[in-house]
């Protein structure tokens, strides 16, 4: 299975579909809030992909700051140029960020510092361009903490052991950020995602498509179809008992915190 790198300008023009109109999505208020706490007047977002959360930060009011998102795919930055917000994009590596120093007041990046490669390389490129008393977001998942459950690692082979090798811990993300000299560090759940999905209900869930997520668009069309055909076959079970399948997802959402000194 490969693991090391996914070319999403295959997959760019139909990304957003994992963004349905009728979930809140909390960690997008707490960017929000975080962005309006830090009366940031430059952002950058890295690893921007279509430009979904960037955008919802041009509703800091009265005065919106000025919007810069980073990404390697130049079919994300296309579709990001469609985003109603006037943003300021570029291509490039997050771990060598094309950027002055002291240039941002907050730098984040949303599910995407398993995409980096050398994690802590990206800290240490946040800290060079943040301006002094700038901060630093991180917020994802955490697969190694074993809080989380995704019906997708139980029937996709290989999935979760993938994840465990790509996803930095939260607890190497905090040593990192204290090691690079960040300050008052913190870690907080911004969002426990509860999704239940009740037998066949399961094939419209729209993070079940193969390129909704990096988890299942690392997949061969062979082994995306196997780990198909075993909730298919699992459905077929329970249908023959008069039951009903349940297939969860409970998964915490955090956000990792760190200040440039003054």
């Amino acid at each position: 299975m490969e693991t090391s790198f996914l070319n999403y300008d295959q997959i760019a023009d139909k990304y957003n579909q994992r963004y349905p109109t009728s979930q809140n999505w909390e960690r997008g208020q707490a960017l929000l809030n975080l962005a309006k706490q830090c009366r940031a007047r430059a952002i950058l977002e890295v690893g921007i992909g279509t430009g979904y959360w960037l955008n919802l930060l041009h509703q800091v009011t009265p005065d919106p700051p000025d919007l810069f998102g980073l990404d390697f795919s130049l079919g994300m930055l296309r579709q990001a140029q469609k985003q109603p917000a006037p943003l300021d994009l570029a291509r490039g590596s997050a771990i060598q960020l094309p950027y002055r120093d002291h240039s941002f007041d907050l730098i984040y990046c949303v599910d995407a510092i398993h995409h980096f490669g050398d994690h802590r390389a990206f800290i240490a490129e946040a800290f060079r361009i943040l301006k002094p008393g700038g901060t630093l977001a991180i917020i994802g998942h955490d697969p190694h903490e074993g809080t989380s459950k995704w019906y997708i690692y139980d029937y996709f082979n290989g999935v979760y052991d993938t994840d465990l090798r790509r996803y930095p811990s939260g607890r190497s993300i905090l040593q990192w950020m204290q090691a690079e000299g960040f300050h008052n560090i913190s870690a907080s759940n911004v969002e426990h995602i509860q999704n239940i999905h009740v037998g066949g209900s399961v094939l419209n869930d729209p993070f079940i498509a193969h390129n909704a997520t990096s988890q299942l668009a690392l997949l061969s069309n062979e082994e995306y179809e196997l780990g198909l055909e075993k909730i298919r076959t699992a459905l077929k079970d329970t249908e023959t008992r008069s039951e009903s399948m349940v297939f969860s997802s409970d998964i915490y959402v955090k956000m990792f915190l760190g200040y440039k000194p003054i």
